[in-house]
Order: C-alpha cells, then structure tokens, then sequence
C-alpha cells in the first residue's frame, strides 16, 4: 500500500520534476552554448516539448484517478494535497496556456541580445509556481506565490530589454515593495488583536494589498510600468496570466479565510464596483491596444472577484477567469503579427487602419476575439458572465452598484471594441498596409483554437 501511495505522489509531482530538469538543461546550453547559432531554437524546443510532456503525464493521471475514483495524495510530510478534476484540468491550462505563449512570441524572444534560455527558465519556474498556488489555500502562502510571480515575470522582461536605461522599471518595483510591506504589516497585526470589528477592518487592509499585488488598483496599477506597451510578450504575462493567477489563488483563499464581515464585504465590494467603473472609463478612449486590453481585463477580473466575495470559492469564478486569459492571449496573439509584420514599436489605431484592406482573415479572426471578449458573440465568456451577474445582482441592495457598474463598463469597453474594427476596416489610401508577408501560422492557429474553445465552452 506504502508503495502504490509513494508512486501516486512521484506521479503527481512529476510535472515539477519534469520541469526542474528543463531548467537544468536550459542553464546549461546558456552556459556552454551560448554562442551557438541554433541554440535558441533548440531551446525553444526542448520547453515546449516539456509542457506537452506534463500535458499528457496529468492527462494519464486524470483518467487514471477516474477510473480509481482517488481525490487524494497522501504527502510524505503527513497532509493530503487534492487531486480533483478541477486541480487536473488548472494544471493542464497553465501548461497549455505557457506552450501556446511560446509559440505565439518565439518570433519575438530570439532577438540576438535576448537571453532565450534564460527567459525559457523563468518561463518552467512560472509553471512550478503556478502549479504550487492553484493547490494552496493559505492567504500567507498565496500571496508569497505571488510575489514570486510577479518576480519572475519581472525577470523576464528585464530578459527582453536591450536598452540599458530601460532595465529597471522604477513603477513596477515601488508597487511590489509597497504591496508586500503592507500585506505583511497588516498579517503580523491579526495575530495581535482580537476585536472583530479591527480583524475585519485588517482584512480588508490584506484583501487591498492583494490586490495591489495584482496591479488591480485604479491610480497604481503595473500599466504605467515601463515597456509594457513596446513587450507584447512582457505584457501578456503581466495583464493575462497575473489576474487569471491571482483569481484563483483569492477564490481558494476564500474556502478556509472568514471573509464574510458586513465591513469585510462592503468595504471589498464598494472598491470592487469603483475599480470596474474606473477601468471601464478608462477603456473608452484608450487607443493603445495593449493598455486596452489590459484595462479591459482589470474590469472583468474586479468583476469575476466580486463573484468569489459573494459566493465564496466556486467553479464558475474559475471557468470564466480561465476563458478570460485565453482570450486576452488569443487578441495578444494577433497584436504579436502585427509586430512582426509592421514592426511597430506600438501598436495603437493608426498602426491597425486599413489592416483589412490586404489581410482580409486577419480582421475576421481579431474582429471575433474582440467580440467574443465583449460578450457580443455568444461564448463561454457570456454563459459564466451572466451566472456572475445574476448572483451579483441577486445578493443585496448594495450589489445593484456593481451590477450597474459592470453593466456600463462592459458598454464601454464594446463601444472601443467596435472603434477598433472600425480602424481595421477603415479604407484610407495613405494607412493601407501591404498583405503580412511573414510566417506566423502558429499565432492563427493559437487564436483560432481559442476561439474554437470558448465556442465549445458555452456547452460544458
């Protein structure tokens, strides 16, 4: 029995160990073949044959334990870690969503000065990391994975930066010392005072240093950080992968954290409702798309959030927080052609007008995500956006805020959506741009897929 409980845990973390040893391998062919002309490439390939590795190894073992019936793995330390089909399928996304990241950005990451290797690395860490925080159900230790996250995705970028001044990203590191100072400060303070009324009011101190942790914040937020609108591939991680991480990490939270204080709750939903308001306004003018798409997935993961305060943890928070950074990725997908066709330092309405006129497919594919995205077109995204919205509006008087907020913020960032395949479709002889000419089946593929996904999702 000892056995078969041993090498049910060596199979559960084998997808760690797998990716330990990609780490391993990627050091090495930085430090003894750098200078090798193909060693971007290789290194390329070895990751992504890793994450489908892990793909098909959790895969195994979801259809093993279903014909088991097993939920559980005993540690060796003495405490159960969950297997469930949700727990499964969470690691399968994030490898999923890491494989197709590589394979929309390769284009993008073997410049000559980028650190290929090295951003694989961190690229295997992430999913180490992220398979550690979908399991943990500790505030403390969830957040700590966090800030190990946003370290690491920090990291990367600084991979990607050949300027010299632009290295560091002054923004970015004043909002993660903050964060931490604040949540840790107020951690300490629960341990010390007893009253309820000051706990609730610490806890809504830690829920707003989460949050900033997350860049979901209205006048402080990781937007104003540098190179997030030159680094599609920097921002994909920071503005998708961030919020989808973090959604998951508060809704576990939620199962074992007493979050249910009438100040707790009205304090978290009054600036829930006031971030969706503010993100929604500020979509309406925005015109750099990759600010867009980040201010547009900071108001609909405020909103998916709401859903976790009112209803505690739930699938349906995480269903429809999965499919938001798919889709987010999938419009970043196209923004990546762009880039590599036009090479545009940013990518804003001018650069996109008339983009129709030669690249006919292209439109249809971004003009579909955009709508899917706004829940204009029926998808997974509206079926679990409309169970949100009905459980928001029907838990008190105070939810019809945020109700009316969502509601308007969503009209917003619609509104913009259409602005932008207006631009798309716009015939301006002066703006028409040539027919894209460089290979990137791999991002249509990854974009089409998605779409093809969050279809099927309006069925489960």
């Amino acid at each position: 029995m000892q056995n078969i409980i041993n090498q049910n845990t060596l199979s559960y973390f084998s997808c760690e160990f797998f990716c330990l040893a990609g780490i391993i391998l990627n050091s090495i062919l930085y430090i003894f073949f750098a200078k090798k002309t193909n060693i971007k490439r290789i290194s390329d390939f070895l990751t992504c044959i890793i994450f489908i590795i892990c793909i098909i190894t959790l895969a195994a073992i979801g259809i093993t334990n279903s014909i088991n019936f097993n939920e559980m793995y005993h540690f060796p330390i003495g405490e159960y870690i969950p297997n469930d089909k949700k727990t499964i399928c969470l690691k399968i996304s994030i490898y999923i969503f890491l494989l197709a990241f590589i394979f929309i950005t390769y284009k993008l990451t073997r410049k000559i000065k980028f650190k290929t290797p090295v951003i694989n690395s961190i690229l295997l860490l992430i999913a180490i990391i992220s398979g550690f925080l979908i399991k943990s159900e500790n505030i403390l230790i969830t957040y700590v994975l966090l800030d190990i996250l946003t370290i690491l995705i920090y990291k990367f970028a600084s991979k990607m930066r050949i300027k010299k001044q632009a290295y560091y990203s002054t923004n970015f590191i004043i909002i993660g010392i903050c964060a931490s100072v604040l949540f840790f400060g107020f951690y300490i303070l629960t341990f010390l005072i007893k009253d309820y009324v000051q706990l609730n009011i610490i806890n809504v101190c830690l829920t707003l240093a989460f949050f900033l942790k997350i860049g979901l914040f209205p006048f402080s937020n990781y937007i104003s950080a540098n190179n997030t609108k030159t680094n599609i591939p920097y921002s994909i991680l920071l503005f998708g992968f961030l919020p989808w991480m973090a959604t998951i990490g508060f809704n576990n939270i939620t199962k074992f954290t007493n979050f249910t204080g009438e100040i707790y709750q009205i304090s978290i939903t009054m600036f829930l409702t006031l971030t969706i308001a503010y993100f929604g306004l500020m979509t309406l003018k925005q015109k750099n798309l990759t600010k867009f798409l980040a201010k547009s997935n900071y108001c609909l993961t405020s909103f998916c959030l709401l859903n976790t305060l009112f209803m505690s943890a739930n699938n349906t928070t995480i269903k429809y927080s999965t499919l938001l950074a798919f889709c987010i990725m999938g419009i970043f997908s196209l923004l990546c052609i762009i880039k590599i066709n036009l090479k545009a330092l940013k990518i804003n309405l001018l650069t996109i007008e008339g983009l129709a006129f030669n690249n006919q497919f292209f439109a249809l594919i971004f003009s579909i995500m955009l709508l899917i995205l706004t829940c204009t077109i029926p998808s997974g995204i509206l079926k679990y956006g409309a169970e949100i919205l009905k459980t928001v509006y029907s838990y008190d008087k105070l939810a019809f805020c945020a109700v009316f907020a969502i509601t308007l913020a969503n009209i917003l960032i619609l509104i913009n959506s259409l602005k932008i395949i207006q631009s798309l479709y716009t015939v301006n002889l002066k703006r028409i741009k040539d027919k894209f000419k460089k290979k990137t089946m791999l991002n249509y593929i990854v974009s089409f897929s998605i779409i093809i996904f969050c279809a099927i999702s309006l069925f489960l």
